[in-house]
């Protein structure tokens, strides 16, 4: 039984940020390790609404040495619609400055989120190929603030989300290409024209077990409709050991025996999501297992550190 932390709570599902506990005990030692906590850390909300709570990311960001911006989509009541953060590390030394793009994901309470996952009609893309429109049009509600910002980001640019979150970031990597793209838990954003146009993108995709929604779209959704993943899979396995691009007949049987352990052990508990196909998703398993990894590649942790004793 593997000791890396999972949760199989309805909590930790639908309102990814409730439990806090961001970058609580120190800096993450990988980049995706750090990318995945932006991703969680973009879910932030004051409750019962949909604000983002700007002010309570800021000040978590802060202590880690970051500065922040906050990207959303304008016009739309009690804060619904796309939300997205740009937190720049700075350093004397130009090479070491980092910035991060983290966009949220799916809020279980906003039916335009729900609305774009939903929209599977493709739509022409400009850099090439055909993507899903409702991811199209969530990136559309940030995307010239946010690209007219990185303009002016003149250093190492790592791009994140979860969910429709990496979905919109997968979309932002194709039109101003990062240092590297973590996703987690995504699904697929376009056809097999918009992933060749991609190319030479460094990408990262990170898959939980049984996360459901890294299984859809389907691949092939009608005959002139097909979809396809972009990144190198890191596959988070039942015992939440990480593989790279395993063969997809060792994921099938691992999937399988996680599903019936899942039943056993947590699906019938109060308080816990019924099946593994929707607790895998959850962005604080994702956060565990890629911790715990050391194989990604590392953040330059002395000079991000050395900025906490002057974060207040």
């Amino acid at each position: 039984m593997s000791d890396i932390c999972y949760s199989p709570n309805k909590v930790d599902l639908f309102f990814p940020a409730r439990r806090g506990e961001f970058f609580s005990t120190d800096l993450p030692d990988t980049e995706a390790g750090l990318c995945a906590e932006m991703a969680r850390l973009a879910y932030c909300r004051q409750e019962p609404h949909f604000f983002s709570a700007d002010d309570q990311i800021s000040q978590i960001l802060k202590r880690i040495g970051f500065t922040c911006q906050f990207f959303e989509s304008k016009g739309s009541p009690n804060g619904r619609g796309t939300h997205c953060l740009l937190a720049v590390h700075e350093d004397s030394d130009p090479v070491k400055k980092l910035a991060v793009v983290a966009f949220r994901g799916t809020d279980s309470d906003d039916p335009t989120d729900l609305f774009d996952d939903g929209a599977l009609v493709q739509t022409e893309w400009r850099t090439g190929g055909l993507v899903h429109s409702g991811f199209a049009d969530a990136l559309a509600e940030v995307e010239d603030n946010l690209l007219q910002a990185l303009e002016h980001t003149a250093c190492r640019v790592l791009i994140t989300g979860h969910s429709l979150g990496a979905a919109t970031a997968t979309l932002l990597a194709s039109l101003r290409r990062p240092d590297h793209l973590y996703t987690f838990g995504s699904p697929r954003v376009g056809n097999s024209e918009f992933i060749a146009a991609l190319s030479g993108v460094k990408a990262s995709r990170f898959v939980d077990c049984c996360d459901m929604v890294t299984r859809v779209p389907p691949a092939t959704l009608l005959l002139d409709i097909d979809y396809e993943h972009f990144g190198t899979l890191n596959y988070i396995d039942r015992n939440r050991q990480i593989t790279l691009d395993p063969p997809e007949e060792y994921m099938r049987e691992d999937r399988l025996k996680a599903s019936e352990e899942y039943i056993l052990n947590y699906g019938w508990k109060t308080g816990n999501v019924g099946v593994r196909e929707l607790a895998d998703h959850a962005p604080i398993n994702y956060v565990a297992a890629v911790n715990a990894d050391l194989s990604q590649p590392r953040l330059a942790r002395w000079s991000l550190a050395a900025s906490l004793g002057n974060s207040g």
